[in-house]
């Protein structure tokens, strides 16, 4: 009991000490991902996207019209529909959007990328409880769990999963839920009424937050399928089966769009049509590469050296560890289902990139811990093991400071661009390409302006220029921001013909270049 108790105020000091370093990241975001931005609008507003607006083009706002859209307004407390109605318009199911507007009801009225990352927060400190303890009975010792669980916990894709304001981090926490129900079933002949309730609920509540979240059940269930095949244990299969069923029906009277999402969207299986061989290999080939950077921070073949190396030059030396060794059991099921998930979004991701894949990430780290200490174990004791592996993952994760190795979700290259433009003070002409619909990467600059004008690129002309501007002050100058395929040497001409400003040029954005003009 005091060991227990220990161990257990190690892992409260761990998980402190993983939600500070969260907080202090979530510090150093600097700008926001369109479809961050959609998981603002997609909680509250009443429409997809703020650009469906009949008044969006052609207009002046000032930055109410845009806090408008990320924000929870006093007058929308008690309208729930846009978090179900706007998912069944998109393709993710909603359980998500659910959370960020309970956690937006602590800033009502205003947009704080805190309601996001807070809440990825919590949800990443209560993954690390269900770390610890999937990671205790899976290497059967406390010491073990809390070094993996720190090693999850301080790895660049967790840091990422803080600070990216969407439902990867929620996801992560499902195929945890998930893991740890698999192995509360894994030893029994006999599945009893609770462990049924638990699991179906666990399925549920994975697939109300993503879809892909059923790629890793559908791996594990063929490994428990073949186990009770095996032992001809065929009540415990017929049981989960039913349960499945059960639970999928359950699912679908909530949010039966997810048929159509899966099957038929842009997202879902259809996006897999007419990928080749080459292709898949070379997704693959991707992924691997932003696993290795994300939690390998680029070392993972070194990892690997090292370990086959200490144990190759072990056998040679004829070393032989006769303590009792640990068998993979219930870890391959795991590995199975994340090598599953890792394929599967291979093909179907149209993005090759690394929030697809931060799910999977605390059992990449399970698993590659896992069986780096069952090699390791048939040439040297389980202290010696422990070392070495604890040495390697502290040099991985303190590898950024000498690789400067950047998170991808601070979103650093735009180098206070946000700060910059508020203090201009200046109003932004947008002008705005219809066909390349990427508003939502920039909107949060608008938030931060009393005026801009979002100009349809198909009406400019000197005429609408002098149209906009007419009796406007641009003492402070002007912010124009250009979207892709536009016409920039004519716009500057134009912009210095009638106005008689110079632009120069400031920043290139994900989908925009903007100048400064004065």
């Amino acid at each position: 009991m005091k060991s227990k108790k220990i161990y257990t105020i190690l892992l409260v000091v761990l998980i402190i000490l993983q939600v500070l370093v969260n907080v202090y990241v979530g510090t150093k975001k600097e700008y926001y991902h369109m479809d961050e931005a959609y998981s603002y609008g997609l909680m509250n507003y009443d429409k997809l996207n703020i650009t469906d607006n009949e008044d969006f083009l052609n207009k002046w706002h000032n930055k109410e019209y845009y806090i408008d859209y990320f924000a929870l307004n006093s007058d929308e407390m008690s309208d729930w529909g846009a978090v179900y109605e706007n998912q069944k318009n998109d393709v993710h199911p909603p359980l998500y959007y659910l959370l960020l507007r309970i956690s937006s009801l602590f800033t009502i009225d205003s947009f704080s990328k805190w309601t996001g990352i807070g809440l990825n927060i919590i949800i990443l400190a209560i993954s690390s409880i269900l770390m610890y303890i999937i990671c205790n009975k899976i290497f059967k010792s406390n010491v073990w769990a809390l070094i993996v669980t720190a090693i999850n916990a301080f790895s660049f894709s967790t840091l990422e999963n803080a600070i990216y304001i969407r439902m990867y981090a929620l996801s992560t926490l499902n195929m945890l839920l998930f893991t740890y129900m698999t192995l509360r079933v894994y030893e029994k002949k006999e599945l009893n009424i609770k462990d049924m309730i638990l699991t179906g609920l666990v399925l549920i509540l994975g697939g109300l937050t993503h879809y892909y979240f059923f790629i890793y059940v559908v791996g594990v269930y063929l490994c428990l399928l073949y186990k009770s095949i095996r032992e001809k244990n065929y009540k415990f299969i017929i049981r989960y089966t039913i349960m499945a069923a059960i639970s999928a029906v359950i699912y679908l009277l909530i949010f039966p769009y997810s048929i159509s999402h899966i099957f038929f969207g842009y997202r879902g299986a259809g996006s897999a049509s007419g990928t080749t061989a080459l292709e898949i290999i070379k997704s693959i080939g991707i992924y691997l590469y932003i696993v290795n950077k994300n939690i390998f921070n680029y070392i993972l073949p070194l990892y690997l050296i090292v370990i086959l190396g200490i144990f190759i030059v072990c056998k040679i030396m004829k070393k032989k560890n006769n303590e009792e060794k640990q068998k993979a059991s219930i870890v391959n099921y795991i590995l199975v289902g994340t090598l599953l998930y890792f394929v599967l979004i291979a093909i179907l991701t149209p993005y090759k990139e690394l929030r697809y894949v931060l799910p999977i990430c605390p059992l990449i780290i399970i698993c590659t811990v896992y069986y780096s200490k069952l090699l390791l174990q048939k040439v040297l004791n389980n202290k010696t093991v422990m070392i070495i592996i604890s040495i390697c993952f502290a040099v991985i994760i303190c590898t950024p400071a000498l690789t400067k190795n950047k998170l991808e979700f601070t979103y650093s290259q735009h180098n206070g661009i946000a700060e910059r433009i508020e203090k201009l003070d200046a109003p932004i002409l947008y002008v705005f390409n219809t066909q390349n619909n990427r508003f939502l990467d920039d909107i949060y600059l608008f938030t931060l302006v009393d005026e801009s004008y979002i100009l349809n690129a198909n009406d400019f002309s000197e005429e609408k220029i002098d149209e906009i501007f007419e009796n406007k002050d641009l003492k402070n100058g002007l912010v124009v921001i250009c979207n892709e395929d536009i016409n920039q040497e004519e716009l500057k001409q134009t912009i210095y013909n009638e106005l008689h400003l110079n632009m120069e040029y400031t920043q290139r954005m994900n989908a925009c270049d903007i100048y400064y003009a004065k």
